[in-house]
Protein backbone atom coordinates (compact mmCIF):
# COMPACT_ATOMS: atom_id res chain seq x y z
CA UNK A 1 0.00 0.00 0.00
CA UNK A 2 1.67 3.50 -0.98
CA UNK A 3 0.78 4.89 2.39
CA UNK A 4 2.78 2.35 4.46
CA UNK A 5 5.26 3.01 1.68
CA UNK A 6 5.32 7.25 2.26
CA UNK A 7 5.68 6.22 6.25
CA UNK A 8 8.85 3.77 5.73
CA UNK A 9 10.35 6.81 3.12
CA UNK A 10 9.52 9.59 5.63
CA UNK A 11 11.12 7.62 8.53
CA UNK A 12 13.93 6.11 6.57
CA UNK A 13 14.57 10.02 6.25
CA UNK A 14 14.39 10.76 9.62
CA UNK A 15 11.11 13.65 8.66
CA UNK A 16 8.15 14.00 10.62
CA UNK A 17 4.85 14.17 9.30
CA UNK A 18 4.91 18.37 9.85
CA UNK A 19 8.29 18.02 7.59
CA UNK A 20 6.86 16.17 4.75
CA UNK A 21 3.66 18.26 4.81
CA UNK A 22 5.75 21.43 4.82
CA UNK A 23 7.54 19.99 1.71
CA UNK A 24 4.78 19.09 0.62
CA UNK A 25 2.58 22.46 0.81
CA UNK A 26 0.09 20.22 2.98
CA UNK A 27 -0.86 19.78 5.96
CA UNK A 28 0.06 17.53 8.39
CA UNK A 29 -3.23 16.07 8.85
CA UNK A 30 -3.53 15.08 5.20
CA UNK A 31 -0.43 13.66 5.67
CA UNK A 32 -1.54 11.44 8.36
CA UNK A 33 -4.27 10.55 5.90
CA UNK A 34 -1.88 8.85 3.33
CA UNK A 35 -0.32 6.95 5.75
CA UNK A 36 -3.12 5.84 6.62
CA UNK A 37 -4.70 5.12 3.38
CA UNK A 38 -7.81 6.95 4.06
CA UNK A 39 -6.66 9.30 1.14
CA UNK A 40 -4.59 9.25 -1.89
CA UNK A 41 -2.03 11.94 -3.32
CA UNK A 42 -3.08 13.83 -6.45
CA UNK A 43 -0.71 13.01 -9.31
CA UNK A 44 1.20 16.28 -8.66
CA UNK A 45 1.63 15.94 -5.09
CA UNK A 46 2.90 12.20 -5.82
CA UNK A 47 5.51 14.08 -8.05
CA UNK A 48 6.71 16.10 -5.65
CA UNK A 49 7.07 13.70 -2.91
CA UNK A 50 8.83 11.47 -5.23
CA UNK A 51 11.33 13.92 -5.86
CA UNK A 52 11.37 15.17 -2.00
CA UNK A 53 12.34 11.32 -1.54
CA UNK A 54 14.71 11.33 -4.41
CA UNK A 55 13.15 8.71 -6.62
CA UNK A 56 11.87 8.94 -9.58
CA UNK A 57 7.56 9.08 -9.80
CA UNK A 58 7.62 5.10 -11.11
CA UNK A 59 9.58 4.05 -8.37
CA UNK A 60 7.34 5.68 -5.84
CA UNK A 61 3.95 4.29 -7.08
CA UNK A 62 5.30 1.04 -8.49
CA UNK A 63 3.49 -1.72 -6.14
CA UNK A 64 0.56 0.75 -6.38
CA UNK A 65 0.59 1.29 -10.16
CA UNK A 66 -3.55 -0.03 -10.48
CA UNK A 67 -5.07 1.62 -7.56
CA UNK A 68 -3.37 4.95 -8.81
CA UNK A 69 -4.59 4.18 -12.12
CA UNK A 70 -7.97 3.66 -11.22
CA UNK A 71 -8.35 6.24 -8.79
CA UNK A 72 -6.50 8.78 -11.48
CA UNK A 73 -9.69 7.57 -13.86
CA UNK A 74 -12.17 8.11 -11.37
CA UNK A 75 -10.71 11.45 -9.79
CA UNK A 76 -11.51 13.04 -13.40
CA UNK A 77 -15.30 12.60 -12.65
CA UNK A 78 -15.01 14.22 -9.29
CA UNK A 79 -14.94 17.81 -7.99
CA UNK A 80 -11.67 19.38 -7.63
CA UNK A 81 -9.70 18.65 -3.97
CA UNK A 82 -6.89 20.93 -4.55
CA UNK A 83 -6.98 22.68 -1.75
CA UNK A 84 -6.36 19.73 0.23
CA UNK A 85 -7.51 21.49 3.62
CA UNK A 86 -9.31 19.15 6.23
CA UNK A 87 -11.92 21.24 7.80
CA UNK A 88 -15.18 19.76 9.45
CA UNK A 89 -16.86 21.34 6.74
CA UNK A 90 -14.33 19.96 4.16
CA UNK A 91 -15.48 16.60 5.64
CA UNK A 92 -19.33 17.12 5.01
CA UNK A 93 -18.65 18.09 1.78
CA UNK A 94 -16.59 14.80 1.35
CA UNK A 95 -19.92 13.01 3.09
CA UNK A 96 -22.60 14.55 1.41
CA UNK A 97 -21.24 13.47 -2.58
CA UNK A 98 -20.31 9.82 -0.94
CA UNK A 99 -23.96 9.77 -0.73
CA UNK A 100 -24.44 11.12 -3.79
CA UNK A 101 -22.14 8.77 -5.34
CA UNK A 102 -24.18 5.62 -3.60
CA UNK A 103 -27.21 7.20 -5.05
CA UNK A 104 -26.10 7.60 -8.37
CA UNK A 105 -24.75 3.95 -8.07
CA UNK A 106 -28.08 2.47 -7.37
CA UNK A 107 -29.74 3.92 -10.37
CA UNK A 108 -27.16 1.95 -12.47
CA UNK A 109 -28.00 -1.63 -13.79
CA UNK A 110 -26.84 -4.36 -11.57
CA UNK A 111 -23.86 -5.23 -14.30
CA UNK A 112 -22.57 -1.86 -14.61
CA UNK A 113 -22.73 -1.31 -10.89
CA UNK A 114 -20.95 -4.41 -10.44
CA UNK A 115 -18.27 -3.40 -13.12
CA UNK A 116 -18.22 0.14 -10.98
CA UNK A 117 -17.25 -1.46 -8.54
CA UNK A 118 -15.02 -3.80 -9.16
CA UNK A 119 -12.75 -1.31 -10.81
CA UNK A 120 -13.19 1.82 -8.43
CA UNK A 121 -13.69 -0.31 -5.36
CA UNK A 122 -11.58 -2.99 -5.52
CA UNK A 123 -9.12 -1.71 -7.81
CA UNK A 124 -9.84 -5.01 -10.06
CA UNK A 125 -7.44 -4.07 -13.49
CA UNK A 126 -9.70 -3.81 -16.65
CA UNK A 127 -7.72 -6.98 -17.63
CA UNK A 128 -9.15 -9.30 -14.72
CA UNK A 129 -12.65 -7.50 -14.57
CA UNK A 130 -12.58 -8.75 -18.52
CA UNK A 131 -12.27 -12.02 -17.73
CA UNK A 132 -14.78 -11.95 -14.56
CA UNK A 133 -17.16 -10.73 -16.95
CA UNK A 134 -16.93 -12.51 -19.91
CA UNK A 135 -16.47 -9.17 -21.96
CA UNK A 136 -13.95 -7.64 -24.10
CA UNK A 137 -11.17 -5.41 -22.75
CA UNK A 138 -12.76 -2.67 -24.57
CA UNK A 139 -16.22 -2.73 -23.86
CA UNK A 140 -15.44 -2.57 -20.14
CA UNK A 141 -13.33 0.15 -20.83
CA UNK A 142 -16.75 1.54 -22.77
CA UNK A 143 -18.84 0.81 -19.78
CA UNK A 144 -16.58 2.65 -17.35
CA UNK A 145 -15.81 5.59 -19.14
CA UNK A 146 -19.40 6.30 -20.07
CA UNK A 147 -20.23 5.14 -16.12
CA UNK A 148 -17.49 8.10 -15.41
CA UNK A 149 -19.57 10.86 -17.67
CA UNK A 150 -23.08 9.44 -16.26
CA UNK A 151 -21.50 10.57 -12.50
CA UNK A 152 -19.85 13.68 -13.76
CA UNK A 153 -23.22 14.45 -14.97
CA UNK A 154 -25.15 13.40 -12.17
CA UNK A 155 -23.13 15.57 -9.39
CA UNK A 156 -23.06 18.54 -11.91
CA UNK A 157 -27.09 18.43 -11.34
CA UNK A 158 -26.50 17.89 -7.91
CA UNK A 159 -24.44 20.67 -7.43
CA UNK A 160 -21.14 19.13 -7.13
Amino acid sequence: MLGDKIKKLRKQRRMSQNELAEKLYVSRALVTKWELGTRYPQRDILETMADVFGLSYDELIKDDRNDFDARDELSEALPDDSAGNDSEGDEAIVKAMADKISAFLRTLPASERKTFIRRYYFYDTVEDISAKEGKSVEVVRTVLTEIRLRLINYLEKEGF
